[in-house]
């Protein structure tokens, strides 16, 4: 462990690393114990864990400001594979050390298999876009309005000259959400995640939505900056995803 025992709160250290037997030995009473009683429903999907599993070990317990602590607990299979979660640990009501949230690591956001163009196409030269690395937005040809979602005409002057233009994916939070639940298969293991509206200046203000990165511990604020990345995707069946990172996330 990285971090000396006499460092840590009492009973700290002794609690992880029960839990994580616990979690080895699939022992989910005493790992629902461990939870926040308020966090229960929400955590038991937040980690995609395989069974049967042989051991865990503590491999670092670190204090990360306001009473918490990220203690990563790395799992073996019984091939001797292994993975590693991180559970965010505080002190409960009742003076035993609880578990705020718990992630897989490394802590990616989740590609989503619903991404993609919608069943009319109308959307197809954005996600098009996407794959050259640009990110594109519908635009009136005859009033030059920016037009998101897109439409087949004009919602302004009716127009149905509708063309694609690129714009810098650069803006600022319009509003933003922390997602808990395991709405989709794949964001099993990657919970919680901020997905934030943009608003983007280039575009007369259109707002886009999408994932933003690094969001673990981040409370965003309206209206700060974010810039977007166009990341390609891990296999031939999904689309690029474009990412939003805060241009100063300590702020």
């Amino acid at each position: 462990m990285s971090v000396e025992l006499e460092s840590l709160p009492a009973g700290l250290a002794a609690t992880v690393e029960a839990h994580g037997k616990a979690v080895a030995a699939g022992d989910n009473r005493a790992v629902l114990a461990d939870f926040l009683p308020d966090r229960i429903g929400q955590l038991i999907a937040s980690a995609d864990v395989p069974t049967p599993l042989k051991s865990a070990e503590v491999r670092t317990i670190t204090d990360v400001g306001d009473g918490r602590y990220d203690a990563v607990i790395r799992y073996r299979k019984p091939d001797d594979e292994w993975f590693e979660l991180r559970s965010r640990w505080v002190r409960f009501e009742d003076g035993s050390w609880r578990v705020l949230s718990v992630r897989n690591i490394p802590a990616t956001a989740p590609w989503m298999d619903i991404t993609g163009p919608g069943a009319d196409g109308l959307d197809a030269p954005h996600w098009d876009a996407l794959r050259e690395g640009e990110l594109k937005i519908q635009r009136c040809g005859e009033c030059r309005r920016w037009i998101w979602s897109p439409r087949p005409i004009c919602p302004s002057c009716h127009s149905m000259d509708t063309r694609w233009e690129v714009v810098a994916p650069v803006g600022t939070v319009y509003s933003w959400t922390r997602t808990w639940q395991p709405f989709t298969p794949e964001s099993t293991g990657h919970l919680p995640y901020v997905v934030v509206l943009v608003e983007l200046p280039g575009a007369d203000g259109a707002r886009v939505v999408g994932v933003l990165a690094d969001a673990d511990g981040i409370t965003p604020t309206i209206g700060a900056p974010v810039r977007g990345d166009i990341e390609p995707p891990p296999d031939e069946q999904h689309w690029p995803l474009l990412r939003w990172h805060l241009e100063n996330p300590l702020s």
